[in-house]
């Protein structure tokens, strides 16, 4: 999914505002008001007002919340997601998600619970906030 062609995600990488290098080593909290890529590691939660991409090279050990979220790298911490939540064959997550949609490739790892009632999204990215 996140390899592949299909309109949704190259518009995402066209968008993305901010990246996060590969050989980048974020500590702290991130916060933007665009997309982001992370293809680092960031140690510490993340926030995007606009999609949040982690590649496959990418890891967060943290929470994270976008519109839309795209893991093919780690995650360990929380995820929560107004939007799709998609994760690709290659991303690992450690943690539990909140979400409208998911989509998970064969051979990903998830291991959490996951809630997709659009009701509890709003709440809790109201008490993330």
């Amino acid at each position: 999914m996140l390899g592949s062609k299909n309109k949704k995600t190259a518009n995402v990488n066209a968008r993305i505002g901010s990246i996060i290098g590969a050989d980048m080593v974020v500590e702290g909290t991130i916060t933007s008001n665009e997309a982001v890529r992370i293809d680092g590691k960031v140690k510490g939660d993340v926030s995007s007002e606009g999609a949040l991409v982690i590649g496959d090279t990418g890891m967060v050990v943290g929470n994270i919340k976008g519109a839309d979220i795209m893991i093919a790298g780690t995650v360990e911490g929380d995820l929560v997601s107004g939007g799709r939540t998609e994760v690709a064959s290659t991303g690992r997550i450690m943690g539990n998600i909140q979400t409208r949609s998911l989509i998970v490739d064969e051979n990903a790892i998830f291991q959490g619970q996951c809630n997709m009632n659009s009701a509890g999204t709003k709440m809790i990215e109201e008490v993330v906030e």
